[in-house]
């Protein structure tokens, strides 16, 4: 045996969590419970956060008090099979505080109260590391490239030390967009809705704002101006034109699906012979829906493509009240199964889904809470908010100062403020990620048809294209093309379970 493999032996395993929010604090939760009750043999973790602050991240690390939880509170657990875990964290608070709140009601709270509810698990993992005598050291640093192979390898960040590991977890949440590069710098042009207080300090209250996009981002964006006292005129500006709906009262409780199901879909292919695909997959969503409606569904009235927002929001908003809103239940419903049956489209059916179906699942998938559309409707009542669809482009003005905002149809709207606000990064190469482009260029990330990078989907392994690359895993957004619902914390919770378990079972 040489030297090296001796050495080798005798240091701890070592794993690598990078990026600190939602996904990296379950993670590391996870590993420490784990090692906790099966400890082996001695393991070092090293946490790397860019930001100063751990148990953060984009979403949640607002003071904004309108930027509130998209996901009941009973979904938004960070233990592995726990999601209620949260939930029953919440109850203890409220009641502490002197303001309980009602067992069997709904609560999407301030994302800034999620904050806390992380930082305490972050803390109680990092406790019980060391009574357990687990290793764990934080670099507050970002992480900018990778070296080494199937061996080891070695994290390289942007202050020019090194960390070396035998394993990297990527957890780097959301990656803001690449979509705009040439507003970049430009005086009143806003690349992120993120932090708020770049835009409630660079924006004044009278200008006029376009907002690019029309989702939950482009929302965040409306209730940081609104909370701001915003009075200038605020444009949400899509190739849809379209609003997320509004959250339902409870709809992860109350539906059992006839036929939008794995077993459903798998006995088609059977039975035909031939693939799944997506004409397939709306034919048996529209099925579902109808039953769960109890009557026919106008869907020709269902396609809000450039639509009236306003109506429709109005429309969301009494169906939310009447609890008569059948999308948002079949899709919580089938949550569990949402991965399979995405993966039992050809990549071929899976761009025809992003290209003819996307939109409109997104709006009834990730939704708003009653109380901001509420908000909005209040503020295109007063006329300081409208909704339209079909852009074009948007350019910069010659002189340095404004902007053109164009449609398809030749119109044009001037404004001096421009947020971009259209979502997070899909593709790998639209990731301004220092660590993705270092990681693509040596082929350790392969890109997938759709998004993300191809990786194992039931361990969240990364397949590289060289096979002597470092051991890599990835959760969240990295993996959106492989298992397709990565917006959602419960089911990154259980991505987190799933890599952890390979983690420890391949050392």
């Amino acid at each position: 045996m040489s030297p090296f493999s001796i050495e080798r032996d005798i240091m701890p395993k070592t794993l690598t969590i990078i990026g600190m929010g939602a996904c990296g604090v379950a993670a590391f939760a996870e590993a420490v419970t784990r090692l906790s009750y099966d400890p082996g043999e001695g393991w070092m973790i090293h946490l790397i956060e860019r930001d100063d602050e751990l148990a953060r991240g984009l979403a949640f690390g607002t003071e904004q008090p309108g930027h509130l939880l998209n996901t009941e509170s009973r979904l938004m657990g960070l233990y592995d099979r726990e999601p209620g875990h949260f939930r029953t964290w919440l109850e203890a608070r409220r009641a502490a505080s002197g303001s309980p709140l009602d067992p069997d009601g709904v609560e999407y709270p301030q994302r800034r109260e999620y904050r806390v509810y992380m930082q305490e698990v972050l803390n109680r993992a990092l406790d019980q590391a060391r009574t357990t005598g687990i290793d764990v050291h934080v670099h507050r640093e970002e992480a900018i490239a990778l070296e080494g192979d199937h061996a080891a390898a070695t994290v390289r960040l942007a202050n020019g030390s090194t960390i070396g590991t035998d394993v990297v977890l990527l957890t780097i949440g959301t990656p803001d967009p690449d979509r705009f590069g040439d507003l970049n710098g430009m005086s009143g042009y806003f690349d992120s809705p993120y932090p708020a207080h770049r835009m409630t300090e660079g924006i004044e209250r009278d200008q006029s704002v376009v907002i690019l996009g029309s989702g939950l981002s482009a929302i965040d964006a409306v209730m940081t101006l609104l909370d701001d006292g915003h009075r200038g005129h605020i444009h949400l500006i899509s190739k849809e034109g379209m609003l997320p709906r509004v959250e339902i009262p409870a709809p992860e409780t109350g539906y059992d699906r006839q036929h939008l199901t794995l077993g459903n879909v798998h006995r088609l292919i059977r039975e035909r012979g031939s693939a799944f695909s997506v004409v397939d997959l709306f034919r048996l969503f529209r099925l579902e829906a109808e039953t769960a409606a109890g009557r026919a569904i106008d869907w020709q009235a269902e396609d809000r493509y450039d639509g009236d927002a306003e109506a429709a929001l109005l429309h969301d908003i009494a169906a939310a009240e009447a609890e008569d809103e059948p999308f948002q239940r079949i899709l919580t419903a089938a949550r569990h199964d949402s991965t399979a049956i995405w993966n039992l489209l050809r990549p071929a059916d899976q761009k025809r889904f992003g290209r003819w179906l996307a939109p409109h699942f997104a709006a009834a998938r990730f939704v708003t809470p009653m109380a901001n559309a509420r908000r909005l409707t209040d503020a295109m009542t007063r006329g300081l908010l409208s909704v339209r669809g079909r852009i074009n482009e948007t350019v910069a003005h010659e002189s340095g100062t404004g902007f053109t905002v164009r449609f398809e149809n030749g119109d044009t709207l001037d404004t001096p403020i421009v947020v971009n606000a259209t979502g997070q990064a899909t593709t790998l190469d639209e990731m301004k990620e220092p660590l993705i482009k270092d990681l693509l260029a040596k082929d350790w990330l392969q890109p997938h048809p759709v998004g993300g990078a191809i990786a194992h989907r039931a361990t969240c392994r990364i397949i590289s294209a060289t096979r002597d690359a470092p051991r890599l895993y990835a959760l969240g957004q990295l993996l959106n093309g492989e298992l397709r619902d990565t917006n959602a914390v419960w089911f990154n919770v259980e991505c987190a379970g799933r890599a952890i378990d390979d983690i420890l079972r391949q050392q």
